[in-house]
């Protein structure tokens, strides 16, 4: 499945991006706010797209942000998708060299479409640092609204920092 406005297509992860995933999972620079402790292999990123990269199976699926040309800007992921309830988590990577330049409020965007008329949820939530102001614009600006603070929530070396919890109604 793609799915594409004026500027970017959204598909879900395949084989063709292991490398791009393996650099972005294995960032250092990432891995605060993916808490993640050791670097992924490759075969645990072929693992994940071949048998993981299923909302209904693991409860969670990541898209790939591609341009016009089909290079990988970023990905999108959706995770602890709650049918029941219908609502589901949505975290946005964009890769260094292309913030800044409206790549994840467009996917987040196309993703709300999928998430409504797919998936048939009424709830996105999104958990954002408190230091991450880049993020909380984006998320705000795509109409997520905060609705909690999680006081002293992650590590980051020394200090404890915040983490602000967003929704967003689709209904």
């Amino acid at each position: 499945m793609i799915l594409t406005d004026q500027h970017i297509s959204i598909r879900h992860a395949s084989l063709e991006d292991v490398e791009a995933i393996f650099q972005w999972e294995n960032n250092k620079d990432h891995w605060f706010v993916s808490n993640t402790q050791v670097p992924f292999t490759r075969e645990q990123i072929i693992q994940f797209i071949r048998f993981e990269n299923d909302i209904y199976g693991s409860n969670q699926t990541r898209f790939m942000i591609l341009n016009a040309d089909g290079l990988p800007l970023g990905c999108i992921d959706l995770f602890d998708f709650d049918p029941v309830n219908m609502r589901v988590g949505v975290g946005v990577l964009i890769d260094p060299q292309f913030r800044g330049k409206g790549y994840g409020k467009a996917a987040i965007a196309l993703v709300m479409k999928y998430c409504a008329e797919e998936l048939k949820v009424r709830q996105l939530y999104a958990e954002v640092l408190e230091s991450n102001r880049a993020s909380q614009v984006i998320f705000e600006s795509m109409g997520f609204t905060e609705s909690g603070k999680k006081k002293q929530w992650m590590l980051d070396g020394e200090t404890f920092v915040d983490q602000i919890f967003y929704q967003r109604l689709l209904v």
